[in-house]
């Protein structure tokens, strides 16, 4: 509330200022569009810990890799998964010995492994994901091959 803001004018209009300037270019702007901007509340959180984050936050978290922080991102947005395909329609596959299952598991191997090389080869070290209702938007197959081709 405006209580709030007064008391910590100080703090806060310099960042407002900043985050301002960040969105605009000071020899064409006649108007700021404040949509591009966004303020977001945490919980638990003061006014003393706010500032300003010039790009992108991701309050998601990272699939099982110990990475917190990417500087310099390469970021690659991807719209299938990461995890051995799945027919279209409901069947079901007979398997009468061990070799026809080797088989199938050396091809989804291979399988998870091209995409794992095409996703290195394109210089991306961070990979989003569009989840999947139907399967493993990343396997752990999948997870391994990446983490190896760091």
């Amino acid at each position: 509330n405006s209580k709030v803001v007064s008391q910590y004018s100080n703090l806060l209009a310099p960042l407002s200022v900043d985050a301002i300037m960040e969105i605009i270019d000071i020899n064409t702007a006649e108007n700021v569009n404040l949509t591009d901007i966004k303020v977001v509340a945490k919980v638990g959180g003061t006014v003393e810990d706010t500032r300003l984050v010039k790009g992108i936050v991701l309050t998601q978290k990272a699939q099982a890799t110990g990475v917190h922080r990417v500087e310099r991102a390469k970021v690659a947005l991807i719209q299938f998964c990461l995890s051995p395909p799945k027919s279209d329609m409901d069947s079901q596959v007979v398997i009468s010995d061990y070799t026809q299952m080797d088989r199938i598991l050396r091809e989804e191997r291979a399988y998870i492994l091209d995409l794992c090389k095409k996703i290195k080869k394109s210089g991306a070290n961070v990979l989003l994901i569009q989840k999947s209702i139907l399967r493993d938007a990343l396997n752990d197959m999948a997870l391994h091959f990446l983490t190896k081709m760091k």
